[in-house]
């Protein structure tokens, strides 16, 4: 069942949507999972095999469930359940591989192997992306957009989906007066493919470390080896993810790397990756170049775009205010903003906990922020009780989770079937690791 794991993680970012219906668009990913998860379950009932409840007497799994129960509770209120239903269901099909990832995963050579499969995901899904984006300069950009809509969207996100991608395109951007295109790969836009890079970036970085502390030599006299394959995606992944231009992609990678750069250099004294992560942010204030002018234009309050989000910010939160108690109901802000559109409106608040508190309420804000916080406090307490190995693990897991968490204030990923797999994976590995032995 391991082994089926592996390859269900490895095939996180190339999902393909399947069509049974014209009007229907299933991420395929979730019908594995679903799968996966009943071969698991009928395996385990037929040889009365169940795993011990330990395994689920953790914050994750108790804030987890109460979170999607509370989410359910919230349809009550929704001027339409249709639609919140929908979103529960979604929710529903992918949770379970969190629960996949904790008994399957149960130890840390089986961590280990997970945090490789995804560190080698994302350094392809960043070489397709980094291809897709100097490919419009050299086959023209107009041509290289056509060809990535009509045959690439319609097999990695529906044909419905991919016609509202197209309705709402957020491929380009515009540079000092010149449009370009922006790297989003296999994904249905440039936002989703920073969460997907910027959430593999640490696993990344701890994986250097352990290859530069394998590779230390004997003696003081020789340096060590630099590792060369993972320092090469690293850089694939860094400047895949710089060329999605997605400011909050940005501010996100400053902030995990400067806190995993400080947690580095206090509990493992890794000086060289730590000084790695601080020469990489150098690209966001070297003033004069692109990155630097799209970071700097984050702060600029007279930008149409930031306009825009800090409207749709203020809506939501008058809207969660309003509705302190129980929100408007699983889906019902995009209602409240779009009326006139359909179930697969983008109207969102860009802001992940604007989203929950506006439709959901308070209460399960709290959860959500109980899920997050705790789980990052817990891994941060296990780095001084753990082997040094151990501890590379706990810290890449909290820049994959400080990475989201950040990067959450500027979008809602969570309805995306990648990222949201991708989060149960991470905190999947949290829970068995928090819980294993010292």
């Amino acid at each position: 069942m391991f082994k089926w794991l592996l390859l269900l993680v490895a095939y996180l970012p190339f999902q393909i949507a399947l069509n049974p219906r014209p009007e229907i668009d299933l991420a395929s990913l979730r019908l594995f999972i679903i799968l996966l998860f009943g071969v698991w379950l009928l395996g385990s009932l037929i040889a009365k095999s169940w795993p011990s409840l330990i395994y689920f007497k953790n914050i994750q799994a108790v804030a987890l469930s109460l979170f999607l129960i509370l989410a359910f509770f919230s349809l009550f209120g929704a001027e339409n359940i249709s639609w919140g239903f929908r979103k529960l269901i979604f929710l529903l099909s992918v949770c379970p591989l969190y629960i996949l990832v904790v008994v399957l995963a149960n130890n840390r050579t089986k961590i280990k192997k997970i945090m490789v499969i995804l560190v080698k995901g994302g350094g392809l899904i960043a070489l397709i992306g980094l291809s897709q984006f100097l490919s419009s300069f050299v086959f023209g950009m107009e041509k290289v957009y056509q060809w990535w809509a009509g045959y690439l969207v319609p097999v990695f996100n529906g044909f419905n989906f991919g016609a509202l991608i197209m309705a709402y395109p957020s491929w380009l951007v515009n540079l000092n007066g010149q449009t370009i295109m922006r790297a989003f790969s296999l994904f249905s836009d440039p936002h989703m493919l920073s969460f997907y890079l910027g959430m593999i970036l640490p696993l990344i970085v701890v994986s250097i470390c352990l290859k530069f502390r394998s590779k230390a030599p004997k003696k003081r006299s020789f340096a060590p080896k630099f590792p060369k394959f993972l320092l090469s995606v690293y850089g694939l992944l860094f400047i895949t993810l710089l060329l999605t231009f997605t400011r909050g992609a940005y501010l996100a990678v400053i902030v995990t790397f400067l806190v995993l750069g400080g947690l580095l250099w206090k509990y493992l004294k890794a000086k060289k990756t730590a000084l790695l992560l601080c020469l990489s942010l150098m690209i966001f204030i070297i003033p004069g170049t692109p990155i630097a002018d799209r970071f700097y234009s984050s702060f600029d309050l007279s930008e149409g775009s930031n306009i825009g989000r800090l409207e749709m910010w203020q809506q939501a939160g008058q809207s969660g205010l309003k509705n302190f108690w129980q929100g408007l109901g699983l889906g019902g802000y995009s209602l409240l903003v779009e009326p006139g559109l359909g179930y697969r409106s983008p109207a969102t608040a860009h802001n992940l906990y604007l989203d929950i508190f506006s439709e959901m309420g308070v209460f399960v804000l709290a959860v959500w922020l109980v899920l997050i916080l705790g789980t990052l406090g817990q891994l941060f307490l296990k780095i001084g009780r753990v082997k040094q190995s151990e501890k590379y693990l706990c810290l890449g897991l909290i820049g994959s989770l400080v990475y989201f968490s950040i990067h959450s204030f500027f979008e809602t990923a969570i309805y995306n079937p990648i990222i949201l797999a991708l989060l149960m994976v991470v905190f999947g590995l949290s829970s068995s690791l928090i819980k294993a032995r010292s």
